[in-house]
Formats: structure tokens, sequence, C-alpha cells
């Protein structure tokens, strides 16, 4: 004996489901045919000879005998309805179908403590969200085609899948906000304030480690300590010291632009080094944010 059941699957796979099993007769009415049936306990069904089921068990059965009147028949027609609440054993469906997307679901807010500058954050980014459409395919397969409900774990699913998407959204802005260094634009000074000096000690990264850049100094000639030149400039001009003099100050000039080369590279490091601190600050304050959200909503969604 087959029969449907309206099933409702927003708590799958921790649903109870009630199934109504219901005989009569559609020939003849109670004044030829009695159907009773034998009560165990209270209104109940004596269940202990039924076949045990891996998937669900029965955890209560009522009985109910009813007459019911039809509008082209003047008398009425005895009817039994077996009602049964099936519960259904969540063992394993919370291994196959929990257990992963949590484990995938907290791996988003650790994809931020890996260094902006990695290729590998997004690509954990995508195997996330590729594992994640994967359970929404088996979830899919499983359950019955254009249910009217919708289980709570498939929304789960759906707001890990856009968790993750939001994530690598923000992974491009951290990295975009790194690359301005090699641009040669320096961090504004709010931003400075606000996040290196503010935000960075609240998430525990310890105090400034960076020095504020100051203006490149521009170096000339006259700045330069030559003491040496000094005796050769006062004593008498001759042509070797003249020529010696020329091939100090050639000298001096390849030195000056040397030292300028190198505070330029040094200031343009310097530049890059706080564009690569304020993305590491911005990694850790989302990665406590997506953290604390992915704690909220499983909690809401999932407990």
């Amino acid at each position: 004996l087959r029969a449907p059941c309206s099933l409702d699957l927003t708590k799958f796979p921790f649903d109870e489901q009630i199934c109504k099993l219901t005989f009569g007769s559609w020939t003849y009415d109670n004044s030829n045919i009695n159907l009773t049936h034998f009560a165990f306990g209270e209104n109940g069904l004596d269940i202990a000879d039924l076949r045990v089921n891996r998937e669900w068990s029965v955890t209560e059965s009522l009985a109910t005998r009813a007459d019911k009147e039809f509008q082209y028949a003047t008398n009425k027609y005895p009817l039994i309805e077996f009602s049964f609440r099936l519960q259904r054993n969540p063992t394993y469906y919370r291994h196959v179908f929990i257990l992963p997307a949590v484990l995938l679901a907290i791996l988003v807010p650790f994809q931020f403590l890996l260094p902006p500058d990695s290729k590998d954050r997004m690509i954990l980014g995508g195997v996330l969200m590729l594992g994640i459409i994967l359970l929404l395919i088996m979830l899919q397969d499983f359950l019955p085609e254009a249910h009217p409900t919708i289980p709570t774990l498939a929304s789960y699913y759906s707001v890990t899948l856009i968790w993750i998407a939001l994530s690598m959204i923000a992974s491009i802005w951290v990295i975009n906000t790194q690359s301005r260094g090699p641009r040669g634009r320096r961090v504004p000074e709010l931003m400075r304030q606000c996040i290196l000096r503010g935000l960075r000690r609240l998430v525990c990264l310890g105090d400034d480690a960076y020095f504020p850049l100051n203006e490149i100094d521009t170096l000339s000639m006259k700045s330069l300590d030559i003491p040496a030149v000094e005796p050769i400039v006062k004593s008498d001009i001759s042509g070797n010291q003249s020529k010696l003099e020329k091939d100090v100050e050639e000298i001096l000039r390849h030195v000056q632009t040397m030292i300028i080369c190198t505070k330029t590279a040094q200031a343009r490091k310097e530049v890059q080094n706080e564009w690569k601190e304020v993305a590491v600050v911005l990694d850790r304050v989302l990665c406590f944010l997506f953290g604390a959200t992915f704690l909220l909503y499983t909690f809401v969604l999932l407990v």
C-alpha cells in the first residue's frame, strides 16, 4: 500500500511529517457497513510489529472514526483515518549536507588572513563557491522538484554563496587598495589616522609599525658637504689641479644622482609599504566582520 503524503521540508533534515491514511467505502453507507478499529492506549495504534525504517521513525499514531456526508447521498459513509507522525533520522544528512557547508562557510573569513598580494585567496574563493554550488545540486537532486516550501538548509547554502561572492569582491577591493602604492599615490592623512592609527589597534595588530613619510628632500650640489674639494679650489690653479677638480665634480654629480635615485626608490618603497599596511588592516577588519556574520547567520538558520 502506497499513499501520497504532503511534506513540509522547511526544517529538513530535522523535520517531522504527519501522514494520514483514510479508509472507507464509497459503495455502502453506514446502514450497510460499520467500520471499527482496535484502539491501543488513548486513540493510538499498536505499532510494535512495525518494520524498522532507517530513515523514518514513528513517534505518534492516532486513529479516528467518522461518518462523512456527501451531497449526492442521504446517508453517511463511515471512514477511519489513521494519522502517523514521522520523524526523520538526521544522522546521515548531518554529515553529508550540513557539516561540509559549515566547514566551507567557516573558511570565508580566513580568506582575509592570506597576504593581500597572494593569488591563492582568489583561488580559495572560487573553490569555496564551487563547493557550495555542488552541495546545492546534491540537495536539489534529493528533494522533490517544484516543492512549495524551501528548506532552511537551502537558504543557508544561498546565503553562504552570496557571502563568498561578497568576500571575493572585498578581496578585489583590498588588492586594488594595495596597488595604489606602485602608482606613487600617498596614503591620505585622514585614512592614515583612521586606519593605521585607529583601526590597527582595534583589530589586534599592535601599535604603528610604519614611519610617516615626509616630503622628499631636494638634493643639490650646495647641500652636499664636500670638505675635500675646498683645498683644491683654494689652491693655485694649475693644469693638473683643474683636471682633478673637474674629475671630482664629475664624481660628485654621479654620487648626487645615485643618492637622488636611492632616496626616490626609498620613498616609493615607503609609499608601497604604507598601502600594504592599509591593506593588512582592512583584511583584518573584513576577517572579523565576515567571521561575526558567519556565526550570526549560522546560529539563526541552523540552530
